[in-house]
């Protein structure tokens, strides 16, 4: 049995991942996970910093996985939360126990502006338009005052967050590494390649048709091509992947 950690987006929570699970192939677990401060955390302290998500997050996982291997998906901020897990994991001396990280629209780190947009400062109404835009929230949903009061704190503090990350540079991880995206999403087409540079076993990037939440119109594609990527570093295990030097003896 493989286990999957999901990540949700900014403003996102387990529930939106949750039903996921029948889509993957047999043996493979996938457990969204909720933020602190987020859904089924609200009773516990939000993030005040990026490097504190990361570290109560690999907490929550090791905890959880109790001694076994697992792999991280991350979305959009969940994504640059399973990078600096993945490292994070290194720096423990546990790589071993993270069989594969998958970043889906997530920009490399190398790849961010730093001068991007602070949309989290926008005004209500602006900031709205920007989670209809990009299909964060249906415009039903933006015409609901009392959920948009209750929900745009959330995010507008998600959002901060992934802007206030600062990723360092370091040496490239040995963990194999999934990259996906909407073929919709300009900039993502530009740099979302670049994650080859970050890893010694990267496994290969999926685009599919639509935009930031490309998922929604093609789950059973999206999950079978990570179905693929456990079944082939199973395989690998098996063959063997010598980690000393980087180099994968599988081809994916």
């Amino acid at each position: 049995m493989s286990l999957i950690f999901c990540l949700p987006h900014a403003g996102g929570g387990a529930h939106h991942y949750s039903g996921w699970a029948p889509y993957f192939a047999p043996g493979i677990e996938w457990e969204p996970l909720d933020y602190a401060g987020h859904f089924s955390r609200m009773n516990e302290h939000a993030y005040t910093t990026f490097e504190h998500a990361v570290q109560d997050l690999t907490d929550e996982m090791i905890s959880r996985a109790d001694g076994r291997p697992f792999a991280v998906f991350g979305h959009s901020m969940g994504g640059a939360l399973a990078y600096e897990i993945a490292h994070l994991m290194v720096e423990r001396q546990m790589a071993q126990n993270l069989l594969f990280i998958a970043v889906s629209s997530a920009l490399p780190p190398h790849r961010r502006d730093p001068d991007m947009l602070r949309y989290y400062e926008l005004s209500d109404r602006d900031f709205i338009q920007h989670l209809v835009d990009t299909d964060g929230i249906s415009s039903q949903l933006a015409e609901l005052p009392e959920l948009m009061s209750n929900y745009l704190p959330l995010i507008r503090k998600d959002y901060q967050l992934y802007q206030q990350y600062q990723p360092q540079t370091r040496p490239l991880l040995f963990t194999p590494l999934f990259a996906l995206w909407g073929e919709q999403e300009e900039v993502h087409n530009l740099k979302m390649p670049s994650w080859v540079d970050l890893s010694r076993v990267f496994v290969g990037s999926g685009i599919y048709p639509g935009g930031h939440f490309y998922w929604r119109n093609c789950l059973n594609t999206v999950t079978a091509d990570i179905s693929t990527i456990v079944e082939q570093l199973a395989a690998c295990q098996t063959t063997g992947i010598n980690q000393s030097l980087g180099v994968s003896l599988c081809q994916f």
